[in-house]
């Protein structure tokens, strides 16, 4: 039931940009959050603690490629989503695009802090 309501916070969160919301990345990145909100300390090292486990679990060759997947979906995002709504969020000044390491860290911070 916890993991549940994790998720559908995950969701209701991405939902505020304009995310592709059909590809990898978007999986990917979805995945990547549930598990720093499960585990605060695989947000210290995404490339060892998260990409690998993603890329094991859906069959990709590399945790290059998720982290790839994840960016491109991230860049698209950012393109298609108001500045006002993407700086606000992220508490970012205006045309600075937040990272990955940041989106998910605003993330897990705002489920924390709920």
């Amino acid at each position: 039931m916890h993991d549940v309501y994790i998720k559908k916070f995950i969701l209701t969160e991405l939902k505020k940009f304009n995310f592709k919301v059909y590809t990898k990345g978007y999986k990917y990145l979805k995945e990547a959050i549930y598990m720093c909100i499960v585990d605060e300390d695989a947000l210290d090292n995404l490339s060892k603690n998260v990409f690998p486990y993603i890329a094991e679990k859906y069959n990709e060759k590399s945790y290059l490629n998720v982290k790839w997947c994840i960016n491109q979906v991230i860049n698209t995002m950012y393109n298609n989503t108001k500045q006002d709504i993407v700086s606000k969020y992220f508490n970012l000044e205006y045309n600075v695009k937040p990272s990955l390491k940041l989106i998910i860290y605003t993330i897990v911070c705002k489920y924390n802090y709920k």
